[in-house]
């Protein structure tokens, strides 16, 4: 990225910041062509690195918009734009709405609902939540976890309606789930420095269809390298999935172990409560074919922190330990990070009011 965008970037840390930053229509064009096109502009259709600008309309000579280019490949010759085959594609808000939206949203440590966003940006609640899963989808990360990873489970939703006729969950024919609510395996990456500077490990989170052996090898094999240290419980599924690891490491919570050296998986387990808290204070709910995407965004913020130092804190036993200090990257340079990964992650609107995702990558787990 281009030091004078880097610079511009780096001053916004205050909402008046925030809209002056973002007042230009053409100045958020050319910032978003910066962080889509690090390195120079790139056919969405063939890949092609090399394209012109079509004449605007202010020259008078072509009724082309601001911002078309046309592919230089002879055999493509596709126009584009810097939203063309992105979640902006065919919007019709203008780019500074979306930079104003994608930076609230990435300012709040837990998000922000729909109906919020709505509020701010002066928009119906439908296309701010399209605005958000816009977002969701651009931070889906593709590479595999590596170095020391924990693992863990935990169940989505709230307690079931209570119905007098139907037998209690777990309880009368054999074979029936102990409880109505989703399962969801997560997966966290601790950091593999500690050193002022050093960013955090990534985190990730997907609905399984069940708790059993097969169901967590189907959602780890897409995200965890082999070759990873792998730290988790006790749980059955878990000790034989560890076999086909390089290494792997467990405690014992049913003796109440929870700790033993640097084995534990209490990355994960915070993880875990971040997500439970984020729904419940932030969107209240959200539906299991939806909640990937939910867990994108999430993970994306566990990520987004840089370690700022150390401090000796005392235990409730009174044992001194030497703790990470961590400090959160400013939403406004966390957008080059997510909008680099924007092409190739289409996201349509549904006949139903819906949104349907065309995309190559994995977004549902």
């Amino acid at each position: 990225m281009p030091e004078t965008m880097l610079a511009a970037l780096s001053n916004i840390r205050t909402v008046e910041e925030m809209i002056v930053a973002f007042r230009d229509e053409e100045h958020c064009r050319r910032l978003l062509e910066t962080m889509v096109w690090p390195e120079g502009r790139i056919c969405p259709a063939c890949g092609y690195k090399r394209s012109i600008a079509l004449a605007g309309r202010d020259t008078g000579k072509r009724r082309a918009r601001p911002g078309l280019y046309q592919c230089s490949n002879g055999a493509c010759r596709f126009q584009f734009t810097v939203t063309t085959h992105t979640p902006l594609h065919s919007t019709k808000l203008p780019l500074r709405v979306w930079l104003k939206a994608m930076w609230l949203m990435l300012q709040s440590d837990k998000g922000l609902s729909s109906v919020r966003l709505a509020e701010i940006l002066g928009v119906s609640q439908p296309t701010a939540w399209r605005m958000g899963h816009a977002l969701r989808l651009m931070v889906a990360r593709e590479d595999m976890l590596d170095g020391t990873v924990e693992i863990d489970h935990f169940h989505l939703g709230g307690s079931p309606r209570k119905r007098p006729d139907d037998p209690p969950p777990g309880r009368g024919r054999k074979g029936q789930a102990n409880t109505e609510k989703a399962p969801v395996m997560a997966m966290v990456q601790r950091p593999t420095d500690v050193t002022p500077g050093a960013p955090a490990g990534d985190a990730r989170a997907a609905v399984v269809t069940g708790l059993s052996l097969r169901a967590a090898e189907r959602a780890i094999e897409t995200q965890i390298e082999t070759h990873a240290h792998l730290m988790s419980d006790e749980v059955k599924a878990f000790m034989a999935i560890g076999e086909s690891f390089a290494k792997h490491e467990t405690v014992k919570h049913s003796s109440h172990e929870y700790v033993r050296d640097t084995v534990h998986v209490n990355s994960v387990e915070g993880f875990n409560s971040r997500v439970r808290r984020t729904i419940a204070g932030v969107f209240h709910h959200i539906s299991p074919q939806h909640a990937d995407l939910y867990f994108h965004e999430i993970g994306f913020r566990w990520s987004q922190r840089v370690v700022s130092g150390s401090a000796v804190r005392k235990t409730r036993h009174g044992r001194e330990i030497m703790r990470t200090l961590w400090s959160r990257v400013p939403p406004a340079l966390q957008l080059p990070t997510v909008f680099r990964a924007a092409t190739g992650r289409q996201m349509r609107r549904s006949p139903d009011g819906g949104i349907t995702i065309k995309s190559a990558v994995a977004v549902f787990g």
